[in-house]
């Protein structure tokens, strides 16, 4: 009787511990591991990282007959800005856009410029406050000065 009571206390620490150190491997990420694009990006030329979503303030218009695209979203999630601004530069030239340039302007934020047939488009990531990161995306006609 007595090895039965010390064999199911054996096996209750061993689930408790099994099911905490899951948790454990659940909620914490490998912060080496590359961020993957998110299935279904609202943008079809442009990734999102997996985990981020669009705020409400974010606008899009396409003119019709000519396809011209004016965009400004803005996405919110939980990553830290390098990791973001690596996405950005590996997954936009397999879209097909150009860097142009990047640089990091206010401090913190960092903007990178791309160009793909007559749009510019800006990729502006910048570090919130618990761990939250904020990307914004703003594609327009070349030459209109998107970054405002």
């Amino acid at each position: 009787m007595r090895f039965a009571r010390v064999a199911s206390c054996v096996v209750c620490l061993a689930f408790a511990g099994a099911a905490l150190s899951g948790c454990n491997a659940l909620t914490s990420k490998d912060k080496n591991a590359p961020l993957i694009p998110a299935a279904n990006a609202p943008i079809a030329d442009v990734p999102i990282p997996a985990g981020f979503t669009m705020t409400s303030d974010s606008t899009s218009k396409v003119v019709p007959g000519n396809q011209i695209r004016f965009v400004d979203h803005r996405y919110k999630g939980e990553e830290d800005v390098l990791p973001i601004v690596k996405f950005y530069r590996d997954l936009m030239p397999e879209n097909k856009w150009n860097l142009v340039d990047q640089n990091q302007s206010r401090g913190t934020e960092v903007t990178l410029h791309y160009t793909k047939n007559n749009e510019d488009c800006y990729v502006m990531i910048t570090p919130g406050s618990f761990g939250m990161s904020y990307i914004r995306i703003k594609i327009d006609p070349m030459g209109r000065d998107a970054a405002k």
